[in-house]
């Protein structure tokens, strides 16, 4: 047994000690001073909120910091899930809120009012989001409330849009993958592509993370490659993806069965590719019904020409950075 393992099996028994006797000897005490010491010590100290804690509830083995508990805490997960994310016990948690004098509430202190005017701030640039989505861009912005309270606000906002959604609620099938990065589901939206404007995206199967999502003003497949390494550098390689027969896809098929194998690609028509279709659906009422009727209106008034290049660089050039912070609002948000 090394000495720095006696060491540590030597303080995780003194902390043992201490804490459920109380004493506190000192730790600069080995584990063969234990039976001398017959001396009460004082009591234990408080713990500062500079010192980390570790899973078993003592000072020393497996330390939770500060900054690993908030970025736990930052999941915005139960605390029972966050308490089994650290492997600690709920009591041993909210002892760790206390004494790094973390807040133990999950939600933000905010007035109706604010939160319909930050609600009707969202609506205006993303007119066609629920209540799920509208509490994504919420947190997006560093909100979090009850979903109730997102409930009633819709409703007093946007009573029209919530009888709209509810009629045009769509009932899909089961869809069941084992784990993150099992498959991502790979397709281009072509709803602009009147103006040349296309929109490639990706999402994870299995927790419908978008793994990128970023509009292009041509459908190459070195455009879709690139978008696609950037992910896998990010976010790790996944298992499978799915596509549709589009060339524009045909790089990353080679770059996965170069280092998955053939079965990792799967290829079939877009109706079946459910995430991303699904996804799509929500793309078209967030991003491109907003666009499109601008563009028409622009034609219907003769200021664009689309058979004239210098129009097209001018719309891109003006629209294209638009349409990309849309996507990241709304990426950010779904």
């Amino acid at each position: 047994m090394s000495s720095d393992l006696a060491e540590n099996i030597g303080r995780a028994v003194l902390s043992a000690i201490q804490r459920f006797s109380g004493n506190a000897p000192s730790t600069s005490q080995t584990p063969q001073h234990l039976e001398s010491s017959n001396a009460p010590g004082p009591s234990r100290p408080a713990v500062s909120t500079g010192i980390p804690y570790c899973s078993d509830g003592y000072q020393g083995r497996l330390q939770i910091s500060k900054e690993e508990l908030e970025n736990v805490l930052s999941l915005k997960t139960s605390f029972t899930e966050a308490a089994s994310i650290l492997s600690i016990s709920r009591p041993t948690l909210y002892k760790l809120l206390q004494d790094y004098n973390i807040s133990e509430s999950k939600f933000n202190v905010i007035s109706d009012h604010e939160l319909d005017q930050i609600v009707s701030q969202i609506k205006t640039e993303h007119p066609n989001v629920g209540e799920v989505m509208l509490m994504g861009h919420l947190r997006s912005k560093n909100i979090v409330v009850q979903r109730w309270r997102v409930r009633k606000s819709l409703r007093r906002v946007d009573s029209a849009g919530v009888l709209s959604r509810r009629r045009t609620a769509v009932a899909r099938r089961v869809y069941s993958v084992p784990h993150p990065n099992f498959i991502w589901h790979i397709d281009g939206n072509h709803k602009l592509i009147r103006w040349k404007f296309v929109v490639h995206g990706a999402i994870d199967g299995y927790s419908r993370m978008l793994m990128f999502l970023q509009c292009s003003s041509n459908n190459r497949a070195e455009t879709v490659k690139a978008l696609f390494t950037a992910a896998v550098g990010q976010f790790g390689r996944p298992l499978h993806i799915r596509t549709d027969h589009g060339g524009e896809n045909a790089q990353i098929w080679e770059d996965m069965r170069a280092s998955r194998g053939e079965s990792s690609v799967l290829m079939g028509s877009s109706v079946h590719n459910q995430r991303i279709e699904r996804f799509n659906r929500d793309l078209n009422n967030n991003c491109s019904r907003i666009y499109a009727p601008i563009f028409y209106e622009l034609e219907s008034l003769g200021i664009l020409d689309l058979e004239n290049a210098t129009d097209l660089f001018c719309l891109h050039y003006v629209f294209l950075p638009r349409i990309n912070r849309t996507l990241k609002e709304f990426k950010a948000g779904y």
